[in-house]
């Protein structure tokens, strides 16, 4: 095993708990916009129509804008109900900030890894993952913060590392292990950046892809098992 020198982590359902904040964002949407609908159906339309529109931006298909501005447009059409996606992308992502609750584990994780340099690496919208990390305390934990809006790449693309890399020269490819609890963006993105990755398998799933995570943790305390120098 590696003597890890620098840790990449994602932040969305990694170190903080997405889906709850997706939920509570999600639930004031739908129910606001479709309250005669059945809540249920509209929830599982919405997030085919986000998965499907999130792997396409993933493969450099569909913009970050074309994404979260059309998004909500589409699920509601199909219902008959005509709404202003970029209007509720804006109020979406306002009450996805408000969302910071932690992922069972991870602060103490943070604290037994304080020597070791950590940099925050997320395709999250900027304002939304500065705020979230700053509210749960957990920027502090980090040297610096990459989000992909600002960098104008996004995870798994070369171009985003590279970013990273040159901004954070310190960072050694070679002794680097990212962690993140998606094969196609963060584990791919780190094949594609040349550097060991750790997939933190958050919801449990197989891996159905032909991406191979140099490691597979079910739990985030499942990283110090790897870097036994460190902690």
């Amino acid at each position: 095993m590696k003597n890890y020198t620098h840790l990449l982590f994602d932040v969305d359902n990694t170190i903080l708990n997405f889906d709850a904040a997706e939920e509570a964002a999600l639930s004031t949407i739908l129910s606001t916009y479709g309250p005669t609908l059945d809540q249920e159906s509209l929830h599982a339309t919405y997030q085919k129509i986000n998965r499907s529109m999130w792997r396409a931006f993933e493969r450099g298909e569909m913009t970050r804008e074309q994404l979260l501005e059309t998004r909500f447009f589409e699920t509601f059409y199909i219902y008959d109900i005509t709404v202003d996606g970029v209007a509720l992308a804006a109020e979406y992502q306002a009450l996805l900030a408000e969302g910071h609750e932690q992922v069972a584990g991870a602060k103490e994780v943070l604290e037994a890894l304080r020597d070791i340099p950590k940099y925050i690496v997320t395709n999250g919208i900027a304002s939304t993952q500065h705020r979230r990390l700053a509210d749960s305390d957990f920027a502090k934990y980090f040297e610096a913060i990459y989000v992909s809006e600002e960098l104008g790449y996004h995870k798994p693309q070369r171009e985003f590392f590279d970013i990273v890399f040159n901004e954070s020269p310190e960072i050694i490819p070679e002794t680097t292990l990212i962690i993140g609890d998606s094969l196609t963006s963060d584990i791919q993105g780190g094949i594609v950046a040349g550097i060991d990755t750790c997939w933190f398998n958050f919801h449990g799933i197989d891996n159905d892809t032909t991406i191979t995570p140099t490691y597979t943790i079910d739990s985030i305390e499942g990283i110090l098992a790897l870097l036994p120098k460190l902690v």
